[in-house]
C-alpha cells in the first residue's frame, strides 16, 4: 500500500504548518481535529473530521477507512480534559488512561502503542518540518548578556531534575531563582504567571533526554514572544536540534522588535 499520512491535530500553529506540508507531498490528507477552529485546517484537508473529545476507537476507524497507514500527532490537547470529562471518553481511551501513568510521556507513549498495534505507524513530525528545528548558538540580533547566561545555566540545572520526572519542560528564572515552572497549564500560561511574580528573567525550554522524538517536541512561536514581552522576560533559550520554531521569519523579526535574545543551547550535564 502506498504511504498515506493522516494527521491528528490539536491546538496551536504546529498542526497547521504540518497540514500545509502534507498537502504538498500527498494528494489527500485525513485530518482529525481536536480543536475548535477547524476552518484553519480545511484548505489543507482532503477529509476533515472534528472530534470534541479524544476518541481512539473512532480515530482508528477513520484512519483505516481512509486508507492511511501512517500518522502524525501534533498540537496541544489540554491535559485537564482527562480530569474534567473522563466519563465521555471511549472505552479504549479509558483503558489507556487506566493503565498508564498520568505524565505526558507515558500517556502519549500508550496512545502511540494503541495505533501501532493497529498497524498505523506513528512518525515524527520534525521530519516534515526539518527547517523549523532550532540550530545551536545565537539566533537573534541581541546576544544574551552575562546575567541572562547565568540564569540560563541555573535553569538547566533545575530542568535536569524535573525533566526526568516528566514535567517542567519550560522554566522561568530571574536572578538565579526559579520564578515559575511549567506544569499542566502549558508554557503560555506559565509565562503569564511568571509575569505576575517577577516582571523580569529568562525562559528556558528543553525536552526530556529519553523523550520520543515522534511527538511532543518543544515548540515556540510569535505567541511565546508576545507573552514573554508582556511578562517582562528578556531572553529565550531553547534546546538546539530538538525545538521547533514556528514561522521563523516572523518569529525572529518579533524577537528583534522586542529586543528579546534568543539562543539555541545543548542539554548537557
Amino acid at each position: 500500500m502506498k504511504d498515506n499520512i493522516a494527521l491528528i491535530a490539536g491546538e496551536g500553529i504546529l498542526p497547521v504548518e504540518i497540514a500545509k506540508k502534507l498537502k504538498d507531498i500527498q494528494n489527500s490528507t485525513l485530518i482529525i481535529a481536536l480543536r475548535n477552529d477547524t476552518e484553519v485546517l480545511r484548505p489543507y484537508a482532503g477529509h476533515l473530521i472534528r472530534l470534541r473529545i479524544p476518541n481512539l476507537t473512532r480515530g482508528i476507524k477513520e484512519i483505516k477507512a481512509h486508507g492511511a497507514n501512517k500518522l502524525i500527532m501534533a498540537g496541544r490537547i489540554p491535559k485537564k480534559i482527562i480530569y474534567t470529562v473522563p466519563f465521555f471518553l471511549d472505552r479504549l481511551a479509558l483503558k489507556v488512561l487506566k493503565n498508564s501513568l498520568r505524565d505526558d510521556h507515558s500517556l502519549l507513549g500508550s496512545i502511540v502503542k494503541v495505533f501501532e498495534d493497529e498497524n498505523i505507524k506513528v512518525i515524527p513530525y520534525w521530519q516534515i518540518l526539518p527547517e523549523f528545528l532550532a540550530p545551536s548558538g545565537q539566533l537573534s540580533k541581541r546576544k544574551p548578556n552575562e546575567k541572562e547566561l547565568k540564569d540560563i545555566e541555573y535553569a538547566k540545572k533545575i530542568l535536569r531534575v524535573t525533566l526526568p520526572l516528566s514535567f517542567g519542560q519550560s522554566i522561568c528564572v530571574a536572578d538565579e531563582a526559579v520564578v515559575a515552572l511549567e506544569a499542566m497549564e502549558g508554557t503560555d500560561n506559565m509565562i503569564k504567571r511568571a509575569g505576575t511574580l517577577s516582571k523580569r528573567g529568562v525562559l528556558v525550554k528543553m525536552m526530556k533526554k529519553d523523550q520520543d522524538m515522534r511527538y511532543d517536541l518543544p515548540t515556540v512561536g510569535t505567541k511565546t514572544l508576545e507573552n514573554m514581552h508582556e511578562a517582562g522576560l528578556t531572553c529565550l533559550a531553547i534546546e538546539a536540534g530538538k525545538t521547533l520554531i514556528m514561522e521563523p521569519e516572523k518569529f525572529f523579526a518579533l524577537a528583534d522588535k522586542f529586543n528579546i535574545a534568543v539562543i539555541g543551547v545543548d542539554n548537557n550535564g
